[in-house]
């Protein structure tokens, strides 16, 4: 059994809220129709700081969000909650996984400075600009390029997720290709369905 003061790592669900409608996810049907559970939840820093007070986060080595149901940079408080934990715990390491397609640049060159050189974020952009909405629904490539140039070019560590189909499998080559010329730290292609 877990004892309070071995926790070092949590993974924080922040928010169901999404932009995309990816044909596999729970979070909608094929793609489509909101799942009836989805109500669009999120936490907020309020929530944040009643869940995790200064002395826990001191003890964690890791804190995370990648959403099963939601994108954590559709949440009011995410960056906010970033520098929360940041503020408690300047080792830690934080992360994030995103589509990149929301956000004003600003909010990720925050991002990138709130992380620092001591966590990252993973981009999960699977194509370019002509398949990478055939999969991720409803993102905008020109968002998802502005948001990656924002981070990284702040100084934010970051890896491109890309999950290979059909329809995108041409393309790996060339996205590793400008994943490297964006200046990623990694490039991990994975097989879709």
């Amino acid at each position: 059994m877990y004892q309070y003061k071995d926790i070092k790592q949590v993974h924080l669900e922040v928010t169901e809220k999404c932009n995309a409608a990816c044909p596999m996810c729970p979070r909608n049907i094929s793609g489509g129709k909101e799942s009836s559970f989805i109500i669009n939840a999120e936490l907020s820093l309020a929530d944040c700081k009643k869940m995790f007070d200064p002395a826990f986060i001191k003890q964690l080595n890791i804190m995370y969000m990648c959403g099963n149901y939601g994108d954590p940079m559709m949440a009011k408080d995410t960056l906010k909650i970033f520098k929360y934990f940041r503020e408690h715990n300047s080792k830690m390491k934080l992360r994030m996984n995103t589509n990149a397609g929301a956000r004003p640049a600003k909010w990720w060159v925050e991002l990138a400075k709130t992380i620092g050189k001591r966590g990252r974020v993973v981009f999960s952009v699977d194509g370019l600009k002509d398949t990478n909405h055939l999969y991720r629904q409803h993102v905008k490539w020109n968002i998802v390029e502005r948001s990656m140039k924002a981070y990284i070019g702040a100084g934010g560590i970051a890896r491109w997720d890309y999950l290979v189909f059909k329809h995108n499998e041409h393309q790996v080559e060339e996205a590793k290709k400008l994943s490297q010329k964006l200046g990623f730290a990694g490039f991990q292609a994975k097989k879709g369905q």
